[in-house]
């Protein structure tokens, strides 16, 4: 029986959730292969959300988590099978999470837009053979009414082929951070998965909330981009945001000019992180960077929110359980375009589960 064991070092991690309530022991997939549990560090210490190696996570116990051992779960080229590394940290009624995973090439510029042949003319480039897609970070967690699949992403992702649906009859929460889309604006994607589907569905949105990013891509008429920088080509960042936009229009005189020139597929908007109104599917904030071959995420959600009590719930309620069962998975070049693979092309993790108060012996 091969086992990853908890660790007292100070590396970071990467996590995804699944159902809750009991105290059980990671398991299921693999090659005999059992997953140790994360157990969480409760603390006074507030962990800042700005800084990602804040001193308070070398208090937390690191897990090693395997991902892309078994296809069941899914196995993405750039990773096979490897290990993240993954901490918790509850303090003020908020879960911390930190995550480490290796990833030779951080690629935040997700989807772009480039000059093809044809005055004014230009092509979407979302495929990951061309260089498009964006890293990500899944995290699911069991709503904790999924019967025995809970937060078994086996099941829910590739028993079918292009299908995202639970199989226990209820459903389950799910973040996803994207180095392209949700990095930009500090913050993680608050989705969730139910009995039927075809895809992750965003939280709600009701009257008066908010958007964080979106396409920047013309599907009628001509196809072009929807907005540029207000320094057109001098511009060559990686995101472009709502703030430093104007509407497109053709330069006749710089475009052609310059070789090579990318223009951001999404437009994206800062604003959404301190609007209180802006809704249950930005509740996920997010802080990431990429050094040495490794991206650090970190990301905290009160363990209480409006909608985990709601009729209609979509957010797991923490508060009060032991434990929760979860998967994560990473991806490299991620893209939603099914041809390409899509959000099925991820190295994903057996279930396990993140302990909130671990048994006395």
């Amino acid at each position: 029986m091969k086992k990853i064991f908890a660790i007292g070092l100070s590396l970071f991690s990467l996590v995804i959730f699944g159902c809750g309530g009991d105290s059980g022991t990671g398991g299921g997939g693999g090659d005999d292969f059992e997953q140790e549990n994360v157990v969480v560090y409760t603390t006074s210490t507030i962990p800042s959300i700005e800084n990602i190696n804040d001193a308070i996570w070398d208090s937390a116990a690191v897990t090693l988590v395997r991902v892309g051992h078994d296809t069941s779960y899914g196995v993405n080229s750039a990773f096979a099978d490897d290990t993240m590394s993954l901490q918790a940290i509850v303090a003020s009624d908020t879960l911390f999470l930190r995550a480490r995973w290796r990833d030779y090439t951080a690629d935040s510029a997700g989807n772009y837009i480039r000059k093809s042949s044809g005055t004014g003319s230009w092509e979407l480039v979302n495929i990951a053979d061309a260089g498009a897609g964006e890293d990500c970070l899944f995290i699911i967690f069991d709503g904790g009414n999924n019967g025995t699949e809970k937060a078994d992403c086996a099941s829910m992702c590739h028993a079918t082929a292009n299908s995202m649906s639970t199989t226990g009859g209820g459903q389950a929460d799910a973040w996803a951070w994207r180095s392209g889309t949700t990095n930009p604006v500090k913050m993680a994607e608050d989705q969730w998965i139910r009995p039927t589907g075809t895809a992750l569905t965003g939280d709600q949105l009701t009257s008066g909330n908010r958007l964080a990013y979106f396409t920047n891509w013309s599907q009628i008429g001509l196809q072009q981009p929807i907005f540029m920088h207000v320094t057109d080509t001098a511009y060559h960042g990686i995101y472009l945001y709502t703030t430093d936009t104007v509407a497109y229009f053709y330069l006749g005189y710089g475009w052609d000019a310059v070789q090579g020139y990318r223009m951001p597929a999404y437009y994206v908007d800062s604003t959404v992180y301190k609007d209180p109104n802006a809704g249950d599917r930005w509740d996920v904030k997010a802080m990431s960077g990429h050094s040495a071959n490794y991206w650090t995420v970190v990301m905290k959600r009160e363990m209480t929110t409006p909608s985990s009590i709601e009729a209609t719930r979509y957010d797991m309620d923490f508060a009060g359980l032991d434990s929760i069962q979860v998967t994560i998975a990473i991806s490299n070049h991620h893209t939603d375009i099914v041809e390409d693979g899509g959000w099925r092309e991820h190295s994903g993790s057996i279930p396990f589960y993140l302990v909130f108060n671990r048994p006395t012996p």
